[in-house]
This record gives C-alpha cells, structure tokens and sequence, in this order.
C-alpha cells in the first residue's frame, strides 16, 4: 500500500510525524479518510476520533480538538487545538468538565459563552468516548 508524509501538531506539541498508510479524522459532516494521492483540499475538524496507520501496519488512535487538514502533493498536515492518546486521557477529570459544562449550558449566558460551553461539551464528550472505546479494544 502507497504511503504519503504525515504531520499532526497540536498547540502544545508534535503528536505524529512519518510516512503513513491512511488517517482517519472527525470533520463536521462525519469520519473521512485519507490515503496517498489524495486529492488536494482544506477540511475543517471538530472535536472527534484521530486514527493513524502508520507505515508498518499499525495503528494509533488518539482524541483530536478542532482544526484542519491541509491535503497536498502527498503530504498531509493536520492543525489541531489539542490531541491525546486513550490511555493519557483522566476520565475523572473530563467527566467533570463534562459537568461543569452541562451545568453552564443551564445558565442564562450571551451567543459567545453559549458556543463556548458547546465546544467544552463536545471536547469532553470526545475525550470520554475515546478512552471507552480504547479500554473495549485493549
């Protein structure tokens, strides 16, 4: 199988970097995946699923925030606001942001707060999932 250059960088670090097989992001409008020669464009991300097969075979699964994936000439560059693998993930600690989230959502708040608190809902919702479908996979 063709493999293409893969970089996936979050603020805080560099998560993934190589040669890769196909990835799998979380875009507004559902799961897409990307191979060799893709075609070239610019997705928009949403807080979701990140799936990586790397050149050998295997997988990486992590958590990704909002950003894009710039598709071009074989290469793939994906921008994320943050991006965690299952295991990093303190289950007690997003289910509390989930909370803390939920509980915002039932106070009277301004068109910016509200669209906050909806961000914080889905990056916690995302976290949650993902560290329960690594412990059913593991």
């Amino acid at each position: 199988m063709d493999t293409f250059e893969l970089d996936v960088i979050a603020v805080d670090k560099t998560f993934y970097t190589g040669p890769c097989r196909q990835i799998i992001v979380t875009a507004a409008d559902g799961l897409i995946g990307i191979m060799a020669h893709h075609e070239s464009s610019v997705i928009a991300l949403v807080e979701g699923l990140l799936r990586i097969q790397t050149e050998d075979g295997n997988w990486i699964d992590a958590v990704a925030g909002i950003g894009h994936v710039q598709i071009a000439y074989n290469r793939v560059h994906v921008i994320v606001d943050f991006v965690e693998k299952p295991d990093e993930i303190d289950v007690k600690r997003a289910q509390e942001a989930l909370d803390r989230a939920k509980e915002a959502m039932r106070q009277k708040q301004s068109i910016e707060e509200y669209r906050m608190t909806k961000a914080n809902i889905a990056r916690a919702m995302a976290r949650l999932a993902a560290r329960n479908r690594y412990k059913e996979i593991k």
